[in-house]
Parts: structure tokens; sequence; C-alpha cells
């Protein structure tokens, strides 16, 4: 049985561009609907600066926090205007595609995702991090390959024709 519906994961990244790329192809050989999912994070160290301001009374608290909301507003609406330029990208194709812009931890936002809409396939980018980096910031594709509801696609970021399939099953 082919793979009826495929996730794809998200992060405005080239590897990410490429998992699309893989997902689309896959889903027009399969006749497939794909479900885009990206997620917002929030980096709290991301306005440490403006914070450190706040807390010693150079800015007030409330500045802060609406032009952290602002930027955030920002960044949700810069999201769905790509998501949709993807969705777009996908109904040329002739592919059924629609997604899911959140903010949330991508690594278990995506197998929530995956285990709600009962995903066939989830197709994940890999950006290459790789030693302390990947430590310290951890990897979403590995942590979707090892937890995922579903078969997992991992999609290499160097633009090699080797992609890793897992099949790990949560029992």
């Amino acid at each position: 049985m082919a793979d009826q519906k495929i996730l794809v994961a998200l992060d405005q990244t080239s590897a990410s561009n490429l998992a699309f790329d893989y997902a689309l192809k896959l889903a027009q050989s399969n006749q497939s609907q794909i479900r885009l999912v990206y997620c917002l994070t929030v980096n709290p160290y991301e306005n440490l600066g403006a914070m450190i301001d706040a807390g010693v009374g150079l800015h007030s608290s409330t500045e802060v926090q609406q032009k952290e909301e602002a930027a955030h507003l920002q960044r949700a609406q810069e999201a769905h205007m790509w998501l949709e330029q993807l969705r777009i990208a996908a109904l040329d194709c002739g592919i059924e595609a629609d997604f899911i812009c959140e903010t949330a931890d991508p690594s278990r936002f995506i197998c929530q995702v995956a285990d709600d809409w009962n995903a066939d396939l989830v197709v994940v980018g890999n950006s290459g991090k790789e030693g302390l980096k990947k430590l310290i910031l951890g990897s979403v594709s590995q942590y979707v390959a090892n937890h995922a509801p579903c078969k997992v696609v991992v999609v290499p970021s160097d633009h090699s024709s080797e992609v890793e399939f897992s099949t790990h099953l949560i029992s």
C-alpha cells in the first residue's frame, strides 16, 4: 500500500526545501496528500539584552513584551505566507495539501501531528548538525525518526541521493 498521507516537517532551511521537494515527488508518484508542518519556536535568549534592561528599569517590561509579541506575530505571518506558497506549489502539481503552523517544540509537535493525522510517512530534512552543536541543540530529525508513529524519511542537506529510512514504531 502506498503512503497516502505524507507529513512534511519544515523549518525554512535548505534541508527543509530538499525535504519538501522529495515529499512532493513521492506524493505525485503515489497520488498522496501532504500536510506541511512548521513550528515557530520561542527563543528565550533572543531578547536577553532587552529583558535585562527592563529588569534594571531602562525599559518597561510591558514595552519589551509588546515588542516580543509583535516580532512573534511578524514571524507567524511570514511563515503562513511561505507555507501558503508551498501549498500552492503542491496544488499546481496536482497534490492535495494543507499546512499547520504553531508555536511549539518541533520534535514533539511533529510526532503529535503525525499521530493525530494518522500519517503514513513523515519526511524531514537533516541540517547536518554534528558534534557539540548536535549535543547541545539536539536533532529534530533524530527525535522524529525515533519517536514518530509511522515511517520516517530523513532527507540529507548535502544533496546526496541517500535518504535514511526509519520504521521505528511506538508500541
